[in-house]
């Protein structure tokens, strides 16, 4: 098993690229309700295997959120539910998953001889692969695949440029969260040389909704909860607003960063009713506050300014508990 120190980045680049050029069948895959960095990685990854005259198969457990669409080869992440299996894997490119669990169902079709290349940004990432490789320090996984494709003979074009573009510009916060790096901005820059087309790309993810999003977008903003004197931010989503609104649940996409809208706010959280008995949490945070270590309490994860958990409970219950465990966090 192989994983990445501060010294070996360019020798565990190295590795990836010779297991893929020994590879035949190669599996890309990433995170359940996938993000801009999940899409935009996933479809550059599979772009750069192709080249590499590999059999690609790129899967998704999730549906694939309408803003993201515009990105070429979109519909090329077949969903896994369409998915027929004809013949075996034999390497798996994991993208942006702290545990292989967060593949969903595609997981499953990772066998025990399959070799497992584990590729994250995220700290708290398990290392399940048989070679991983870790990156907190990188603004996006775009990033990081930006830097291992950027290979002798490869040129990126402009499909690709614009989905690693695409990665980099969700995970970064549209270029302001805190791991906005000065290789994010060059990478950027070199990118849109190769032809991303920057206002398009912004526009389609944030300035193209559709009328039910903005119908839920006013509904959760109504559900607004302030608590410890500003300092915690509430937003709540119920099944009946997704329904009423006529919304799917990938219009909630990025709702949690209205929490921190708010002066004042420390930490803020959109709480999702995703059934009956199961809630999701989608924190953020400033000041200091590591909401990372508040997700892993309920199995989750992120970033220590940005994560995510479930919790097995309704909706009025774990908002009991998240409210209680915010307080502590801001009190503390």
């Amino acid at each position: 098993m192989s994983s990445q120190t501060m010294g070996n980045v360019g020798a565990l680049q190295a590795e990836i690229n010779d297991l893929l050029k020994k590879s035949v069948r190669v599996l890309v895959v990433s995170h359940i309700d996938p993000d801009g960095d999940a899409i935009g990685s996933q479809l550059a990854f599979a772009s750069y295997l192709r080249w590499l005259g590999k059999d690609v198969v790129s899967l998704r457990d999730s549906a694939l959120p309408d803003k993201y669409r515009f990105l070429q080869g979109s519909e090329s992440i077949v969903a896994i539910d369409d998915f027929v299996i004809a013949g075996n894997i034999d390497t798996a490119i994991v993208l942006e998953c702290p545990n292989l669990d967060r593949a969903g169902r595609v997981g499953s079709l990772i066998g025990e001889d399959t070799t497992i290349i584990n590729i994250d940004h995220h700290a708290d990432n398990d290392k399940f692969g048989h070679v991983n490789w870790i990156d907190p320090g990188a603004s996006s996984v775009g990033e990081m695949i930006y830097d291992l494709i950027a290979v002798p003979g490869y040129r990126i074009d402009t499909a690709t440029a614009e989905q690693i573009y695409t990665a980099i510009l969700t995970d970064t916060g549209r270029f302001r969260f805190s791991s906005t790096s000065p290789k994010a901005f060059q990478i950027a820059s070199e990118l849109v040389a190769a032809g991303a087309d920057p206002q398009k790309i912004c526009d389609s993810v944030y300035y193209n909704m559709r009328p039910s999003a903005m119908r839920l977008i006013g509904k959760v903003l109504n559900s607004i909860e302030f608590h410890r004197d500003g300092a915690i931010c509430l937003l709540n989503l119920t099944r009946d607003m997704l329904q009423s609104s006529g919304a799917e649940e990938s219009d909630s996409d990025g709702l949690v960063d209205f929490a921190l809208f708010s002066k004042g706010v420390r930490v803020g959280a959109l709480i999702k009713e995703a059934g009956p008995e199961t809630t999701r949490v989608s924190f953020r945070s400033r000041d200091g506050i590591n909401v990372a270590e508040l997700a892993a309490r309920f199995g989750g994860g992120g970033h220590i300014k940005a994560s995510g958990c479930t919790l097995k409970g309704g909706l009025q219950d774990s908002r009991k508990v998240i409210i209680k465990m915010l307080e502590e966090a801001v009190d503390g």
